[in-house]
């Protein structure tokens, strides 16, 4: 084995990232269509055709069990069957649930960035292509 070799998991990590990639912060200037304005580089205005958006950063609809667990849910009933808040005197009453399952349910997470979010890139093949690692919170 040659001395210079590395051996460990970390430097085996470290040398299949190319030397070319590093991680730039940058702001949407636009939502719809998608152009991110790189931080510290005003001449650097990127738009969808450079930018990979992972899922989690788009709208998207997935599916999933909504299940009450323990706990319950309640509500007040006003005598004119209105819904509010804390309610006295006559006539209120309360319902609750003991079992609350909805199964393969579709929920739609609206996650898009937005106008004015600082984003952090991933600048890889010289700079021809960002992939957004994520927003800042």
């Amino acid at each position: 084995m040659d001395s210079n070799e590395q051996t460990s998991l970390k430097g085996l990590f470290q040398e299949m990232i190319p030397e070319s990639v590093n991680v730039v912060r940058g702001k949407v200037v636009s939502a719809s269509p998608l152009k991110i304005q790189v931080v510290n580089d005003d001449k650097l205005l990127l738009s969808e055709n450079l930018l990979c958006v992972p899922g989690h950063l788009t709208d998207y609809t997935t599916t999933c069990n909504l299940l009450l667990g323990d706990g319950s849910l309640s509500g007040q009933t006003k005598t004119d069957g209105q819904h509010g808040g804390h309610l006295s005197g006559d006539g209120s009453h309360n319902h609750s649930l003991s079992t609350f399952n909805i199964y393969s349910a579709t929920l739609t997470v609206h996650n898009a960035l937005k106008l004015g979010e600082t984003v952090y890139l991933l600048s890889f093949n010289e700079g021809k292509k960002y992939y957004i690692l994520d927003r800042e919170v």
